[in-house]
């Protein structure tokens, strides 16, 4: 059972404005995906909204493709084992960006709430 999770959310874009009810939808989805996976112990996790600008240049940076993308994941630890917050003895599970820009293209174009199309991106992420 999981024990203590701490979503760190930081808003890096001004092209979108964050919907209400988004920074506890990512905390909700963080939580299922772990109890999913049987997680065990304490967990952080960072979630991070940029611009297609941004991400086009994480996306350049780290995969060698010069495009936006709609989301990134960046995972810290390797076959169960991971880096460990000295200060809270927490796992670092990584860090996941999304583009705040493509998701309502996404959102639109498949004609679902831009919540819901943030849910998929954010489990599509951690395949």
């Amino acid at each position: 059972m999981t024990d203590k999770i701490k979503v760190i959310i930081s808003n890096q874009q001004k092209t979108v404005k964050i919907p209400t009810g988004v920074r506890m939808l990512v905390r909700r989805c963080c939580h299922a995906v772990l109890i999913q996976e049987n997680f065990e112990g304490s967990a952080e996790i960072s979630v991070t909204f940029v611009d297609d600008a941004q991400i086009q240049e994480l996306n350049k940076k780290h995969r060698n493709l010069d495009q936006p993308t709609d989301v990134l994941s960046f995972p810290l630890g390797e076959n169960g084992e991971y880096d460990v917050n000295p200060e809270t003895g927490a796992k670092m599970l990584g860090d996941i960006v999304i583009s705040m820009e493509r998701a309502v293209a996404q959102a639109e174009q498949y004609d679902h709430p831009l919540q819901r199309e943030i849910a998929f991106l954010f489990n599509t992420a951690r395949a």
